[in-house]
């Protein structure tokens, strides 16, 4: 079945003579293929962001165990082991402000330089431009602490749950999004087809669109590995899959 996937997702880019035999297939096949290709880009970009990400998350922590307080949260208060306020700066492609303060000195991030993690006794806040994005207690968190002995553990913790988090979320979350696209652009399959006088029923205007995805789909995945970023790809992308629903609706139309 993973030979006849492959087969298939290269015959969607190089020969459009190919939709006019699936576009009537029953539309479980197509479903098993939308779960195959999304299983497979959830793979390759789980392996992307691990490649991209990793060596940052690695430099981050070899930075907080030489730059953090020993810090430890006791019945839902912080302690920080350490003269207080502690101010540490780390720079990224931005520089973010991560301040240890139980004395009350800072009582909110106003005034921080931001991006800024505020540590307080009783909460943390994480503030963006100028707008407190999110506030936690630490109640919510149990007991627990960090030190720079161990944060060698926190780091293989967050390494190892990694891989399956990431890769279910982009699992569920490419399945969603193709199903979507494909519904999005299967109008053109439907009305290109009415104008050769055929009317298409919906699972064969989503079967045509959903692999019209596939050349876009390609493309997006060689962009995101090369790292570059291009303004309005998005736009880009919904106009190849959509020429390429276009052209293949044609196709199906004509072999009708």
């Amino acid at each position: 079945m993973l030979r006849l996937f492959w087969r298939q997702a290269y015959l969607a880019i190089t020969d459009f003579d190919f939709y006019a035999s699936v576009f009537q297939q029953p539309f479980r096949q197509t479903a098993l293929f939308l779960l195959y290709i999304s299983a497979f880009l959830a793979l390759a970009l789980t392996l992307i962001y691990a490649s991209f990400y990793g060596p940052r998350v690695e430099r981050f922590f070899d930075w907080a165990a030489e730059n953090f307080p020993p810090i430890e949260v006791v019945a839902g208060e912080l302690h920080v082991l350490a003269d207080q306020p502690v101010v540490a700066k780390y720079q990224d492609d931005s520089t973010w402000t991560f301040v240890f303060d139980t004395t009350g000195t800072y009582s909110d991030p106003s005034g921080l330089e931001e991006p800024v993690l505020l540590f307080t006794q009783e909460k943390l806040y994480v503030q963006v431009q100028g707008q407190t994005l999110q506030t936690y207690l630490w109640e919510d968190f149990g007991e627990f602490s960090v030190t720079p002995e161990n944060l060698g553990e926190y780091e293989t913790f967050i390494v190892w749950a990694y891989f399956p988090v990431a890769y279910s979320i982009l699992l569920i979350y490419n399945i969603l999004a193709k199903s979507l696209q494909a519904l999005i652009l299967s109008p053109i399959a439907y009305s290109v087809a009415v104008s050769y006088g055929v009317r298409l029923p919906l699972a064969d205007s989503v079967t045509i669109a959903l692999y019209s995805l596939v050349p876009a789909i390609v493309i997006d995945l060689a962009i995101t590995m090369s790292g570059i970023d291009i303004s309005y790809f998005d736009l880009i992308y919904l106009a190849i899959a959509g020429l390429y629903t276009f052209l293949a609706s044609q196709r199906c139309a004509l072999a009708h």
